[in-house]
């Protein structure tokens, strides 16, 4: 069964990409509030546990939430049941309401030892570009000096396509990086959303596709 609902959602992701259509928002309304969202796994990075995470609601409105964990000083990931993507375009809004405010996206998910991600950092006033490699986290580009709202919501983009990974905030473009690592023969990884273990971050409107944004290239 978990083969076919791969299958027809490739297919699905595929027509839209064609049609030139974005993915569709996972919104997390229709979901009990007080677990996690179905198909949903998680993961850790230098800490004991993946950490809290829980669906919440507001209203008429669910959100995905991380708790913070003052002990916790590593990442906590939640993986999204979406096919695993090369090329990725993903975009989420988030808040980043309490504790060290750093949450952000993570693609090409391979093991806690093997992923990309974007992570915003009120704390710091900065928005991170990294991939981490055997366990090592490497920086691939950095820009601080943000002025950003503490309590508003903030939506958040990545488009990894071949070796180019741009990176956006509020529908600017942040920065452009060379992913020196690209090889045409780099498996698909799993996308979601991190958090930094203290960080307690809400995510909202979540959106996976394959790369839509521009023609593919031959």
């Amino acid at each position: 069964m978990g083969r076919i609902i791969a299958i027809i959602t490739l297919f699905w992701l595929a027509s839209h990409a064609a049609a030139g259509q974005p993915p569709p928002a996972r919104t997390f309304d229709t979901e009990p509030a007080g677990t996690l969202p179905e198909g949903f796994e998680l993961a850790r990075m230098r800490q004991d546990t993946p950490g809290q995470w829980l669906l919440r609601r507001m209203g008429g409105n669910g959100y995905l939430v991380h708790e913070a964990d003052a002990a916790a000083n590593g990442f906590a990931l939640a993986l999204s049941p979406d096919p695993p993507l090369r090329d990725v375009e993903a975009s989420v809004r988030l808040r980043l309401a309490g504790g060290a405010r750093a949450g952000g996206l993570v693609w090409r998910y391979a093991s806690p030892d093997d992923y990309h991600a974007a992570v915003l950092d009120l704390a710091r006033a900065e928005i991170v570009l990294f991939r981490v490699s055997a366990g090592n986290r490497i920086f691939l580009e950095r820009e601080d000096g943000l002025e950003l709202d503490s309590s508003a919501w903030h939506t958040l983009k990545v488009v990894h396509e071949e070796w180019r990974i741009t990176v956006s905030l509020g529908g600017i473009r942040v920065f452009q990086e060379r992913d020196r690592r690209y090889d045409r023969e780099t498996p698909p990884g799993r996308s979601g959303v991190i958090a930094t273990g203290a960080s307690e971050v809400w995510f909202d409107d979540l959106r996976i596709g394959a790369e839509i944004d521009r023609p593919r290239r031959p």
